[in-house]
């Protein structure tokens, strides 16, 4: 009995002080976890108002260095002042970016040679306007009109450039209604024709004709195709017979040629062998552009004359207004409005965010010549972040301990209760305890395998905490999980054997012949269980002070060795030995050792004190304390 209530009164005395412990630093936690709380939602604020800025001048931002680095690259300030106006109305008009409209305008200068202040901004409007309405890049665009104002130079200024721009405009739009072709597949084309039109003095017109018909049959060969006629079509007519040429010595025009043909051979080429014959052995391979083009001279003609008209951008501007998405005008009309404001604003607030980039410049500078200023700022800076970190770290370590002592607190109820229980049994009846003690201890023992279990996850929880880490972690969880498992269905196939080994000895023997085995074993394992637990908390606690350690300022002094000796010494008042029972039973050792005794004592009855005054219940615990 003294043994149980030792260990009683020692789980209190040790439990009391790793609450009082464990509440500090909880406290801690809780303290550090709301302060971490209250620093992710004023930093979410702060975030939240930079972006609520940053997106409502983000607009006029872009437009404002959109204009920059045009001015950076040549342009001049009143040429930029027309092209902002433009942009933001061909924004608001065809729902497009209108800082890609303020970025084409150095594309477009340097692309096309000679452009004046008062063409280029013109001339930036009809690009941007082709480039909606074929669904192209106004890089593309500026890239492919650089490359028509090289090819027809004479062309540009005798019209002039806006003019020539808006007519080219005009075409290329043609083109994609009547052949469907793309701005890249026109720019390849006239690529790969290499000049051979103008080297003869062809028109545009027909020149796009002629490549854009011959396309839909000859595909990429189209233009390899053309430039190889072109170049042998005077010998090869000779060979026929017949004269390419003009009076003035200059070759005629593609229809021309065709009618000239025709005359020789009729108004069709099908099934007449003899004149494709003769029409291969005169222009080689490229007889494929006659033969191709033979019957349709009427609509290349028609075709040429379409391409030659006058109308300006207004062809250009009607099929970019059909291609215009309401959504999109809806939101850039939203995004011009934003713009316009911002511009406002980038003048007052520009000047104040570089006076603040001066000051953080000179702040550096100051750094670099006062090294000691800045050894103290990084002390400063590592000090608050030490102090967060340490919050930051003991809510980790209260995390993980309050997993373990939650596992183990329930262990010690379970533990605490047993012994009452065994207490109380003891006191009432000894053959209670002779007879209820068998599956008590074996009770006793699977706690005691799950304080080891415990005791195991601590030990080795940074050797599982890397497991779960690696590509293999489900498998780690599934054999510690499975591990856990075979532990308690060990211990639970123990405790039924040890049932069924009491019911067995009851069955076979009196209690009286294994009473003294009982008491042995019962100490015994009490003195192993005691001495398991006692490990497994020193161990514990251990664990969480080396954790707590690690906070700067923080150096508790470990607890003493686990594996120490157990205080409590497997020893009875009878030398660690109880003696058998002799034949003949208890009676007849009572009639042994009977005496005949004269009680010649004086009896007392009831006594009862009266104190002065009560006791405080400080004084009460105090007393049950020293008790």
């Amino acid at each position: 009995m003294k043994q149980l209530d030792f260990t009683l009164s020692l789980i209190d005395k040790l439990t009391r002080p790793l609450k009082q412990a464990q509440k500090s630093v909880k406290g801690f936690a809780d303290e550090s976890q709301k302060s971490f709380k209250r620093i992710g939602l004023g930093a979410v604020a702060l975030w939240g108002v930079g972006q609520t800025v940053k997106g409502a001048l983000s607009p006029a931002i872009e437009m404002y260095d959109a204009l920059n680095d045009a001015s950076a690259r040549g342009i001049s300030s009143n040429a930029l002042a027309t092209v902002r106006k433009d942009a933001m109305l061909f924004s608001t008009a065809y729902g497009a970016s209108a800082v890609d409209f303020v970025n084409s305008t150095a594309d477009i200068n340097g692309a096309i040679a000679g452009l004046t202040e008062t063409e280029l901004p013109k001339v930036t409007k009809v690009a941007n306007t082709l480039a909606f309405s074929l669904r192209a890049t106004t890089a593309e665009t500026s890239e492919f009109m650089g490359q028509m104002f090289a090819n027809f130079q004479s062309d540009a200024d005798r019209l002039g450039k806006v003019q020539f721009a808006e007519q080219l405009a005009g075409k290329m739009t043609y083109m994609r209604q009547v052949f469907g072709v793309e701005m890249g597949t026109i720019k390849d084309l006239m690529e790969g024709a290499r000049g051979v039109g103008n080297n003869f003095n062809i028109g545009i017109d027909e020149q796009l004709a002629v490549l854009g018909q011959l396309q839909r049959s000859l595909g990429t060969e189209a233009s390899g195709a053309y430039e190889s006629f072109m170049t042998g079509a005077i010998d090869g007519a000779k060979k026929l017979g017949l004269s390419f040429q003009d009076a003035t010595g200059g070759i005629l025009s593609m229809p021309e040629m065709l009618e000239k043909l025709q005359g020789k051979y009729g108004k069709s080429l099908e099934g007449n062998l003899k004149a494709q014959a003769e029409l291969d052995a005169a222009f080689g391979d490229s007889s494929a552009v006659v033969k191709q083009l033979y019957g349709n001279v009427a609509l290349l003609q028609r075709n040429i004359t379409e391409l030659g008209g006058s109308d300006g951008l207004k062809r250009t501007q009607e099929m970019a207004a059909k291609m215009v998405k309401p959504w999109d005008r809806f939101v850039a009309i939203l995004r011009a409005i934003q713009t316009v404001i911002g511009l406002t604003l980038i003048p007052v607030l520009y000047p104040m965010l570089n006076k603040l980039a001066d000051m953080g410049a000179t702040f550096a500078r100051w750094m670099q010549i006062f090294p000691n200023i800045a050894r103290v700022v990084g002390y400063v800076a590592l000090g608050v972040l030490s102090f967060a970190a340490a919050g930051a770290l003991v809510n980790i370590v209260m995390g993980v301990s309050m997993f373990v002592m939650t596992g183990w607190a329930a262990i010690m109820k379970v533990v605490r209760g047993v012994l009452v229980a065994v207490r109380g049994a003891a006191v009432m009846a000894a053959m209670g305890i002779n007879l209820m003690s068998w599956p008590v201890l074996l009770i006793i023992g699977a706690i005691a395998l799950l304080v080891a279990g415990c005791y195991l996850l601590v030990k080795h929880w940074d050797a599982i905490k890397a497991a779960v880490m690696n590509t293999e972690a489900f498998e780690t969880v599934a054999a510690a999980v499975q591990w856990v498992a075979d532990v308690f269905a060990e211990a639970w196939q123990f405790i039924t054997q040890g049932w069924d080994k009491l019911v067995e000895l009851m069955t076979m023997y009196t209690p009286f012949d294994y009473l003294s085995d009982v008491a042995k074993n019962l100490v015994g394992v009490f003195d192993d269980v005691w001495t398991a637990i006692k490990g497994s908390f020193l161990n514990s606690w251990n664990w969480i002070v080396e954790k707590l350690n690690k906070i700067p300022g923080v150096d508790i002094a470990l607890a003493g060795d686990a594996n120490a000796p157990s205080v409590t010494q497997n020893t009875l008042s009878t030398g660690g030995q109880v003696k058998a029972i002799e034949k003949g039973g208890i009676s007849k050792s009572i009639n042994n050792n009977s005496k005949t005794v004269v009680d010649k004592g004086n009896k007392i009855g009831n006594v009862n004190i009266y104190p002065k005054e009560m006791l405080t219940p400080g004084q009460l615990a105090e007393w049950q304390e020293l008790g």
